[in-house]
């Protein structure tokens, strides 16, 4: 066991740095599927925005329109992209996606190939371009633009020559438009609702058009288009991950969204591909904007409850702001969502573990040391021996400290590496209670966090008790929930 202590516990530990020192200190081997470079920036973002806006924002308690609404009825008054935005950073949400193309098959941009948008509108006199103020918001404002296009049209559907090639090509049409005339397109939505007639290889002729002109561009796949997804839907919309979340999954657990909810959900341990789940839920109980609804805005201690289950299980949130009829963001919505903010960085503002004295029973050297763990530096990481699975990671305190809270974090560009771990905590080092919240933890993946009843202790044990390859973790931290958040 390597212990930093001081006196002459100090000058035995400089002994067995020196000795690692002199070994070769390789990182870890990657284990199983890893992320590609789309997956690893879209984990980076943690949070993003959907803006369901469309003419169902215009009809009256409507949001699955059916295509015949009249464009006409499109005509928000005073909107300002700019105001989404401002809602964004107060947030500290760094990407946001917009409904160009919904199921009722209106768009928000003047599309050459269908009247059905918003150049038929009254707004602006039919010379406006939603899809285009979005993006330039964004780009003013240092945020990411997304765009979901709708694979399910049920205007077109309504066109007695409808076939499913000929919407092939429609949609292609479409996509290119979006993909070449509005600048980066950090991610697209393929929502799978209403699209299973859509297979498979309709879905390869439209990813070719967004890798040939979009290649950072995430794709969300559901049902038929999960072969060309970087991430997955969750299985709901509540804003729950399972536990555990696993980043991998395979095409049994993928395939038929209806009978395997679980599958999308958690994920599949030791899957074979990497895929892993973005979880979408609304601020308000409907994705389009309601006035009736302006009393069931989400509180910040729900939204704290949803940012746990999504961020916090190893999933990126996808939360979604309805503009209004005006074409702006509801006040209640941005004062929640930027006050949850304020809350989340008073969290983890305070790693209470930083001073401690860290021992650890799996060590592969100082380059890999555990104190990397509490060093707030995204570019170190501890890392065990390779062939030892578990380790046991001890901290000492200052002094007693109450905290109801933790967040782990594995180094995903090398894979799932951990399957089993347990936090513990004493107040002697000798006599140890599990935090039970922790008992059956699985798995780790980009930041896990855990909430629990306040604990008082001198002494924290990170237990990780086994997994497929030797552990390599970016960060451990404890702390005390900020009372915004309650």
């Amino acid at each position: 066991m390597f212990t930093m202590k001081l006196g002459y516990n100090t000058f035995v530990a400089s002994i067995l740095v020196s000795s690692f020192t002199g070994m070769a200190q390789t990182a870890p081997k990657p284990c199983g599927p890893v992320p590609n470079h789309r997956q690893l920036e879209w984990y980076d973002r943690e949070m993003i925005a959907f803006f369901h806006f469309g003419i169902n924002t215009f009809e009256d308690f409507v949001n699955e329109g059916d295509g015949r609404a009249s464009t006409a009825i499109f005509n928000p008054t005073e909107l300002d992209c700019n105001q989404w935005m401002k809602t964004l950073k107060s947030a500290g949400i760094p990407a946001a996606i917009l409904t160009a193309k919904h199921a009722d098959g209106f768009c928000l941009w003047p599309s050459r190939y269908t009247d059905y948008s918003v150049k038929n509108a009254l707004w602006k006199d039919g010379k406006g371009d939603v899809v285009r103020e979005f993006v330039y918001a964004c780009e003013d404002n240092g945020i990411k633009a997304g765009i979901y296009l709708g694979p399910h049209d049920r205007h077109e559907h309504l066109n007695p020559y409808y076939s499913t090639e000929s919407y092939m090509q429609y949609y292609a049409d479409q996509l290119s438009e979006l993909m070449t005339e509005y600048g980066k397109i950090w991610e697209t939505w393929w929502d799978g609702a209403g699209a299973d007639e859509l297979t498979t290889p309709l879905y390869a002729v439209w990813y070719d058009i967004v890798r040939k002109n979009q290649p950072d561009c995430v794709i969300f796949g559901t049902k038929n288009s999960y072969p060309f997804a970087d991430v997955r839907w969750m299985g709901n919309e509540a804003g729950r991950c399972g536990d555990p979340c696993w980043s991998t999954t395979d095409s049994i657990a993928i395939r038929d969204e209806a009978a395997n909810y679980v599958g999308l959900n958690n994920g599949v341990k030791n899957g074979n591909a990497y895929i892993p789940a973005e979880t979408d839920v609304s601020i308000r109980p409907s994705w389009f904007y309601h006035p009736e609804e302006d009393s069931q805005v989400k509180s910040v201690s729900e939204l704290w409850d949803i940012y746990c289950s999504s961020v916090g299980h190893n999933s990126v949130l996808l939360i979604n702001f309805p503009p209004d009829r005006r074409g702006l963001i509801h006040s209640l919505d941005s004062l929640n969502m930027s006050i949850l903010r304020c809350g989340i960085d008073e969290t983890f503002s305070k790693n209470i573990l930083v001073g401690s004295t860290i021992s650890a029973t799996n060590l592969r050297g100082k380059d890999y040391s555990p104190y990397n763990l509490i060093d707030d530096d995204k570019s170190t990481y501890y890392a065990g021996k390779d062939g030892l699975v578990d380790a046991d990671i001890i901290f000492k305190l200052p002094r007693k400290e109450t905290f109801d809270c933790l967040m782990l974090q594995e180094v995903i560009s090398l894979g799932h590496r951990t399957t089993k771990w347990c936090v513990e905590y004493s107040n002697d080092g000798k006599q140890w209670s599990v935090v039970p919240e922790t008992a059956s933890l699985q798995s780790i993946g980009n930041k896990w966090i855990v909430r629990f009843n306040p604990v008082e202790a001198k002494y924290v044990k990170l237990r990780i008790l086994d997994g497929n390859a030797t552990p390599a973790l970016h960060s451990f931290g404890v702390y005390r929930q900020s009372k915004l958040l309650k």
